[in-house]
């Protein structure tokens, strides 16, 4: 005959039956959590930020190369005097700044002290050799200039700062047809780095 002693339970013990009930509603809430996130940024990127989410993409995808006849020095000038850029990274209100900027190349960041940096991207300048000698025509240099986004971040999938990477791309653009009206352009797709993470 089997005989238990009085008040011990039957199965499994109440304190680990406890502690499984617990673990399942745990891992319960945490599958909720991830799929609200995931319906979140399936909605943002398909219905209400349809069109920052395409052209960021596409932003952090291309380069623009271009080849015009200037110095480099001048080029640099010109981009640094007329691109929309703060002096140095903003204390609260997010903005475009420069970051480093030397012979070959500008780097401007988006972001201020007290957010993160949402992208980084980058003007680079090779010279590319001469043209033009003639007795009329003084010899000039042509330059090789690429710009393009290096890093990026994402808020629920969708890329952080379009509207600025597109106001600078267009103002880099705009400075250096105004050296050179006859510039030559053309568009590649870039060596970007994957997005640092999805911030929110």
């Amino acid at each position: 005959m089997n005989e238990t002693s009085p008040g011990a339970p039957d199965g499994i013990p109440g304190v680990l039956m406890g502690v499984l009930v617990l673990a399942a509603l745990v891992v319960l809430a945490i599958l909720w959590a991830k799929l609200k996130d995931y319906a979140r940024s399936k909605a943002k990127q398909h219905l209400f930020a349809r069109r920052d989410h395409r052209e960021g993409r596409q932003l952090v995808a291309e380069e623009l190369h271009f080849t015009l006849a200037a110095g480099t020095r001048d080029i640099r000038d010109a981009v640094l005097s007329s691109v929309r850029l703060a002096p140095r990274c903003p204390a609260v209100m997010a903005d475009a700044y420069v970051l480093e900027a030397t012979d070959t190349e500008i780097v401007v960041a988006y972001g201020s002290a007290l957010s993160r940096r949402n992208f980084t991207a980058s003007l680079e300048l090779r010279s590319s050799g001469a043209f033009g000698t003639s007795d009329r025509q003084p010899e000039s240099r042509r330059v090789d200039v690429v710009w393009g986004i290096r890093t990026w971040t994402l808020s629920d999938g969708v890329t952080d700062g379009v509207s600025v990477m597109r106001r600078l791309r267009e103002d880099v653009e705009a400075a250096l047809r105004n050296l050179d009206p006859g510039l030559h352009r053309t568009v590649r797709q870039g060596r970007s780095q994957a997005p640092r993470g999805d911030g929110r």
